[in-house]
Order: C-alpha cells, then sequence, then structure tokens
C-alpha cells in the first residue's frame, strides 16, 4: 500500500498535467467561438427581419395612403407565407391603428415613432415607420432621390411590425453548443486514457509533452510531439498528436460550418434586398424602385434635351374581376397584364406597378405622339387578350394615359400627375382608350 500510494499520486498528477491543459484549452477556444458565431447568427436574423419589414414597409406605401386593405392583406399574407419564422405580420396606420393582420402578434407593442424599432427577447420584433416619399424639385441631381426624401422626414402613413419566433436560432444555438460540449467530451476522454498509460515518471519526455500541449492550448494546433524522443511515453506522444490533428480539424470544420450557415443567411438578405426593388406577384419593378429609375431618367432628359414620356395604365372594372373569379383569379389577371404590357416596350423602357391594378410605362427618349402610338399598341394587345377560368372566358380591357416630360415641371410628382390626370380622362371618355395630357 506504501508503494500504491506515491505511484497513484504521480499518475493523478500525470492525468492532471497532461488533460487539464488541454481539456481547458479546447474549452475556452469553444467558448470563444461558440459566443462569436451565436452574436452573428443573432444579427444575421436582425438584419434579415429588418429587411424583410423594409421591403414590406416599401410595397405597403402605395397602399396605406390609398387605404387599400385588400392589397395591405395580400401583401400580408405574403409575407407571412414566404418566412417560415414569421409568427405575425401586422400594418397600422399612421394613427396607431391596426389595417391588417396576417399571423399574430404579442401583445405590447412599442410606441410607434419616426424611428425603427428592433426588440429581441422572447421573440424578435421590428417595427419599421412607412414615408411616403415624394422627392421635391430642387433635389433633381441628386443620385439617390428616394432614400434622401426619406432621410429628409417624408410623411409616416404608417408603421409595419413583423414578429419572428427564434425556434430556429435557438436550434442553431443548441447545435453548436452541442458541437462544443461533445468535442470537450472528446478532448477530455482522450486525454484521460493517454494519462492513464503513463507508468512511469520519466521527467524529460513528459516536459518535453508538456511543452507540446502548452503550445496547443495556445492555439499553436499544428505543434506535434517528438515521438522518437518520448521513450517510454512515446504512445502518449502519439496520442497527444493525434488529439491536436483532431482538434484542428474539428476547428476547421466548425469554422467551415458556420460560414456555410453566414453564407446561406448573407445570401437571404440580399434576396430581400433584390425583391424589395421588384413586385413580387407581376415580376416588373416597385413603386421605389421606378421612382428612383424615372429620377434618373429625368435628370439624363434635362441634362441632354431628350424626350421622355410616361404612360399610366389602369385594368378596367378590376374590382369585377376580383368579385366574380376570386382575388386568385385576380392576382393572375394582374401578372398576365404585366406580362403582355412588358411585351410592347423595348428594353430600356421600364414598367413598374404603382399599387393594385395601376402600372406606370416610362419611355425614355420617346415624345408625347409616339407614346400614344405605343400605349395605342399596348391596349389593342391587353383588349385581345383572354384568359380561360373554370371553363369561363375572361377577357379585360385597360386605360392609358400618356404625358410627356415638360422641363418645366422639375418634379417627377407633377409629371406623374399629369399622367394620371389623363388616365382619369379616359377612364371619363368610356375606358378602353389612350388619351394624351396636355
Amino acid at each position: 500500500m506504501t508503494a500504491f500510494k506515491p505511484l497513484f499520486g504521480m499518475r493523478a498528477r500525470l492525468w492532471v498535467a497532461a488533460a487539464l491543459p488541454a481539456v481547458l484549452a479546447v474549452a475556452m477556444l469553444l467558448a470563444g467561438f461558440l459566443d462569436r458565431h451565436s452574436s452573428e447568427l443573432t444579427a444575421a436574423l436582425r438584419d434579415r427581419a429588418r429587411a424583410a419589414a423594409a421591403q414590406l414597409g416599401g410595397a405597403a406605401e402605395f397602399a396605406l395612403f390609398a387605404g387599400n386593405q385588400e392589397g395591405l392583406q395580400r401583401l400580408a399574407d405574403a409575407a407571412l407565407a414566404g418566412d417560415e419564422q414569421m409568427r405575425g405580420v401586422g400594418i397600422f396606420s399612421a394613427d396607431g391603428r391596426l389595417q391588417v393582420l396576417a399571423g399574430s402578434l404579442s401583445p405590447g407593442l412599442p410606441a410607434f415613432g419616426s424611428e425603427e424599432y428592433i426588440g429581441l427577447g422572447e421573440r424578435l420584433v421590428v417595427v419599421v415607420p412607412v414615408h411616403l416619399v415624394s422627392v421635391p424639385g430642387d433635389e433633381l441631381f441628386d443620385l439617390e432621390p428616394a432614400p434622401r426624401a426619406m432621410r429628409q422626414g417624408g410623411r409616416i402613413v404608417g408603421h409595419v411590425v413583423v414578429e419572428l419566433t427564434l425556434g430556429v436560432l435557438q436550434k442553431q444555438k443548441r447545435d453548436l453548443l452541442l458541437w462544443a460540449l461533445a468535442i470537450t467530451f472528446f478532448g477530455l476522454v482522450l486525454a484521460g486514457v493517454l494519462s492513464t498509460l503513463i507508468a512511469s515518471s520519466v521527467t524529460r519526455p513528459i516536459a518535453n509533452i508538456s511543452r507540446v500541449v502548452a503550445r496547443i492550448g495556445e492555439g499553436e494546433f499544428d505543434a506535434r510531439a517528438d515521438v522518437g524522443r518520448s521513450g517510454a511515453l512515446g504512445t502518449l506522444a502519439s496520442g497527444i498528436n493525434a488529439m491536436a490533428s483532431q482538434v484542428a480539424m474539428t476547428q476547421e470544420h466548425l469554422r467551415q460550418q458556420v460560414q456555410l450557415a453566414t453564407d446561406e443567411l448573407r445570401k437571404q438578405k440580399e434576396a430581400a434586398e433584390l425583391a424589395a426593388r421588384i413586385d413580387p406577384l407581376t415580376g416588373v419593378a416597385s413603386r421605389r424602385a421606378f421612382t428612383e429609375i424615372a429620377e434618373t431618367e429625368i435628370q439624363r432628359a434635362l441634362r441632354y434635351r431628350l424626350p421622355l414620356a410616361m404612360v399610366m395604365v389602369d385594368i378596367d372594372h378590376f374590382k369585377n374581376v376580383n368579385d366574380t373569379f376570386g382575388h386568385m383569379t385576380g392576382d393572375a389577371v394582374l401578372a398576365s397584364f404585366a406580362h403582355i404590357i412588358s411585351q410592347e416596350v423595348r428594353e430600356v423602357d421600364v414598367v413598374g406597378r404603382l399599387g393594385g391594378e395601376e402600372f406606370v410605362v416610362l419611355l425614355p427618349n420617346i415624345s408625347g405622339l409616339e407614346a400614344v402610338q405605343v400605349a395605342e399598341r399596348m391596349r389593342l394587345a391587353v383588349a385581345a387578350s383572354e384568359m380561360l377560368v373554370n371553363g369561363q372566358q375572361l377577357r379585360y380591357t385597360a386605360s392609358f394615359g400618356v404625358a410627356e416630360f415638360d422641363a418645366k415641371e422639375l418634379s417627377l410628382s407633377s409629371f406623374l400627375a399629369r399622367a394620371d390626370e389623363a388616365l382619369y380622362r379616359a377612364k371619363r371618355n368610356g375606358r378602353n382608350r389612350v388619351e394624351l395630357a396636355a
């Protein structure tokens, strides 16, 4: 027993000396890794939620201004259906009244203001104000007119609230934690096995091996023990080398997995930003994207004295289509209509959807009379189209208002207003016709 106690004490000291530095090093590295990438996953989810709210706010801007609750509901339903983590989507008016709700929102929403709000608790809540974008004439040569107009305090027409569950995020964090615990446990078991194999106290090999373990603990995963100089502890030296290689491989594998997850979240964010510029139903430019392009074309027309025309388009009696055939058919009509008018214009022309059944076409280097011919061509193409719905033939027409840009206006809003006035004159005069603004 007397000889056994020193032997047991030596083995215990060797176990601590060999295992503890490696285990602590692995634990600290994995703890830092887990904390860093957990924060990155949370930040990526916040960015994605904010991008989704901003996209929905941009799409809901005109519908809020026009009081189009059907359009708002479709937007909210589409946003909820497009993200499995989305728990609820609410669109509120400027005075804080709920206009539409998809899913459900938790009670106790923050007070609405002019700034964005992002709250992360049991759920992620994002509140984004919706500004009515109006670009003044004296900012005609700003390269980014619409965002700048928003920064200068465009009138708030409402707020968009999105609420996301944290289930997926928590699962990702749990997966990272399980990886960390598994690797730490593996390192502990391996270090213990290697330590118990040391049956004699050969100080020099132990010192050499301890130095290697210390270097590994400092993050030098390429450090290796000299097996040839380890004598009877050669097996231990080989085991430590294997452990270092495994830790390095595991570290790299974890880094690659997190990088893949981060890249995927980045792609989703970029896709959300792109979707904010494209109308998801029709595939044409969104209102905000059209506004930016139109401002640029106005600047170019003024600088080079080029003609520029705009065609405002509205589907005749579209409400009857929705009431008779349903909203799904109405959406199909909108998509078909956008495709038809897009086929009748040039690649340089820009087709945008302002909201509901109202579209607009920008025609660079085209005079007003030439734009009337283009609009007439579009009108005939729409009138000649037909759809088959539940065995019934569906035909529809559209009215067109044409305006030629006047350099004296110096305002996109005035340009749009003249085209809109011509559009409503076409409706008053019997619909399914083209009118040219004075």
